[in-house]
């Protein structure tokens, strides 16, 4: 068993420091709406959150995230669809393999290399099972 190096108590709370870029982002937006609540009268600042153009706004960015989101959705479902059609053409292929070999049995029952061929093939089918 391999033991872990010991960090002193010191160098455990350096390496759980670490700046992320979510939390400087976070401060951005509060020092943003500190500044525009202290500079900004509040009558005025709800007359531009609720004018209309705030809300064309917001619904241009609603349609823009639903057409994101909608976009990364069918990348990921090509991604699956193309996996899954080469995993029919591998089992097609095995499938195709296995006859091929039945028939060898059915015309050659005494062929020398024909069990080796059917222990291959009985491993691949298992491993693909």
């Amino acid at each position: 068993m391999i033991a872990e190096p010991q960090l002193d108590e010191e160098a455990k709370s350096r390496r759980g420091q670490r700046v992320r870029s979510g939390d400087v982002l976070l401060v951005v937006v509060v020092a943003a709406v500190a500044l525009v609540l202290v500079n900004v009268d509040p009558a005025t600042l709800f007359g531009l959150l609720y004018h209309p153009v705030a809300g064309l706004i917001l619904l241009i960015m609603i349609v823009e995230f639903l057409w994101l989101k909608s976009g990364d959705r069918t990348r990921v479902y090509k991604l699956e669809i193309d996996r899954l059609r080469l995993q029919r053409r591998h089992d097609e292929d095995l499938l195709r393999r296995t006859r091929q070999l039945l028939n060898e049995a059915a015309k050659e029952p005494r062929a020398e290399d024909f069990p080796q061929k059917v222990v291959e093939l009985r491993r691949e089918i298992e491993e693909r099972l």
